[in-house]
């Protein structure tokens, strides 16, 4: 059963938040080249699920294990993954970011609780950013923006940032300055630890930036803003969550993954801005099939986030869409290539289920009833 936690602010409504097993669910979405399979790898080397760093460009990403990606070194298929930290289990989605395989990032976005959209510091904004950032728009799910690839030659962070909010969204936020570019990168500052009076240079310009889109969204405010000059960290970090939460402010960190800079702060800026799936362990099943595989041994292999209720090995489970009853023989995670015989799927989480021999994509299971929709996603306010 799930455990609520309240949120409230006079004049901002009521927010909620999952606290139940501690999951998040979070796809990883990019332009092709912007630096998403190499972030998943850093970010599953520095959790400790893998113990050597794999290459993109080696062919031997943890995560492009198909031939054709390990020779061509982009993504074709969603990969499934997982880490661990602070007792918090993240299922991990990286999307391909080619244009030619969109249909596997819109598969995926339906699925996510929380999105992290990488963007190049020195390409910046491209055409396939704006597509996938419309598709998560379309459903409202709350999105981390993470500009990779600081240690470039011609990488421009506030200029990138700039772009950001003029292409994608003013209510794009940074909650990190940079210290340098280039080859004179060195990691970044957090705003958020920080107070405006202990900050100098640039970095003063990012947590102006900062203050001011939090406050111009909220009368209260922007009066205290106005009357003092400066808001404190305290007084930001509630109305920062709700915005995001809302879908209404976007927090972009900075980083250089192919050097790990950035990867331990963008893994907590998941667990601390990003939400934990809704649902109830005790309702009746509500899921959805969001990718499928084959095993050589086991047969079909159907990748199910599921809504609502608990579905164990040996259940038999209604597929809605096909108007069919099927019997499950295995509950697997999947981490990439390894799988774990888990025996149970629950509320908000992610699991590969065997013995759905006739499932497709998109099917849903159990029952229609406590599954979301486009025009509520993801519901949290």
């Amino acid at each position: 059963m799930l455990k609520w936690v309240y949120y409230s602010s006079e004049g901002n409504g009521i927010m909620r938040e999952a606290q139940w097993n501690q999951i998040r669910n979070v796809g990883i979405f990019a332009h092709v080249d912007a630096g998403k399979t190499t972030t998943t790898e850093h970010i599953l080397y520095e959790s400790g699920r893998i113990r050597t760093l794999g290459s993109v460009d080696d062919g031997t990403a943890q995560t492009d294990w198909l031939d054709v990606e390990r020779e061509r070194g982009i993504s074709v298929r969603a990969a499934v993954t997982r880490f661990v930290r602070d007792g918090v289990q993240v299922n991990l989605v990286d999307t391909p970011g080619h244009v030619d395989f969109l249909s596997e990032v819109e598969r995926s976005l339906r699925v996510m609780d929380g999105a992290i959209l990488i963007v190049s510091a020195v390409e910046g904004v491209q055409a396939q950013t704006e597509l996938i950032w419309q598709g998560l728009r379309d459903l409202r799910i709350p999105t981390i923006v993470y500009v990779n690839k600081l240690d470039r030659i011609g990488a421009a962070p506030m200029q990138t940032l700039q772009s950001i909010r003029r292409l994608l969204s003013g209510g794009a936020i940074p909650i990190q300055a940079p210290i340098g570019a280039e080859e004179d990168f060195a990691g970044c500052v957090d705003l958020l630890r920080e107070e405006t009076s202990t900050l100098r240079g640039e970095a003063e310009l990012y947590r102006q930036l900062l203050v001011e889109t939090v406050a111009e969204r909220d009368e209260e405010l922007l009066e205290r803003y106005i009357e003092k000059g400066d808001l404190t960290t305290a007084e930001l970090l509630l109305p920062i969550k709700q915005g995001i939460y809302r879908s209404e402010l976007f927090p972009v960190l900075f980083g250089a993954s192919n050097r790990g800079i950035g990867i331990p702060e963008l893994m907590e800026a998941i667990l601390r801005w990003l939400p934990g799936p809704l649902g109830d362990s005790a309702a009746p099943v509500a899921g959805i099939i969001f990718k499928l595989e084959r095993d050589p041994d086991m047969g079909r292999i159907a990748y199910v986030r599921l809504y609502n209720g608990t579905l164990r090995n040996r259940d038999t489970v209604h597929n809605v869409t096909q108007d069919i009853q099927e019997k499950v023989t295995q509950i697997r995670k999947i981490d990439v290539r390894k799988s774990e015989d888990v025996g149970i799927l629950q509320a908000g989480d992610i699991a590969a289920v065997y013995g759905l021999s006739r499932a497709r994509i998109g099917d849903i299971i159990g029952t229609a009833t406590g599954f979301p929709t486009s025009a509520s996603w993801p519901c949290r306010c």
